[in-house]
């Protein structure tokens, strides 16, 4: 599963990167079909989830495939949380749902930390930074 949705984002990047829109665009189609497909087999998985939300352009829908996938990985006692609640923050600021994007961009951050995924809490720094601006 992971190798599979890997080589689809790999592709939407790469076409991204290239201005392809076409592959992009079919690439997000792959990927949609194969979450679906999963979660239709019972084999949801909120990393496959995230990578849907990561890659999804209506940032409404976005927000509810990052809510999906934070629901999953509340289920598996492994799976971090912190990309998916601050990736859902940076979402709901462009929705202006500036209260909601707060608790869940403090809250991404203090689990980036305890994780010590430096990346992350650079990420909920730089938002946090950008919002008090």
């Amino acid at each position: 599963m992971a190798l599979e949705h890997n080589l689809i984002g790999v592709s939407m990047t790469n076409a991204s990167e290239a201005g392809d829109t076409v592959v992009h665009d079919s690439s997000y189609q792959n990927l949609l079909a194969y979450h679906t497909e999963q979660t239709l087999l019972g084999r949801a998985h909120p990393f496959l989830t995230e990578a849907l939300a990561d890659y999804t352009d209506d940032v409404a829908t976005s927000v509810r495939y990052y809510e999906l996938a934070l629901d999953q990985a509340r289920a598996l006692s492994d799976e971090p949380t912190h990309t998916k609640m601050i990736s859902l923050a940076e979402r709901l600021i462009e929705l202006g749902q500036l209260e909601r994007a707060e608790a869940y961009l403090r809250d991404g951050r203090i689990e980036a930390v305890r994780c010590d995924d430096a990346y992350w809490v650079q990420e909920a720094n730089r938002l946090l930074q950008e919002w008090a601006e």
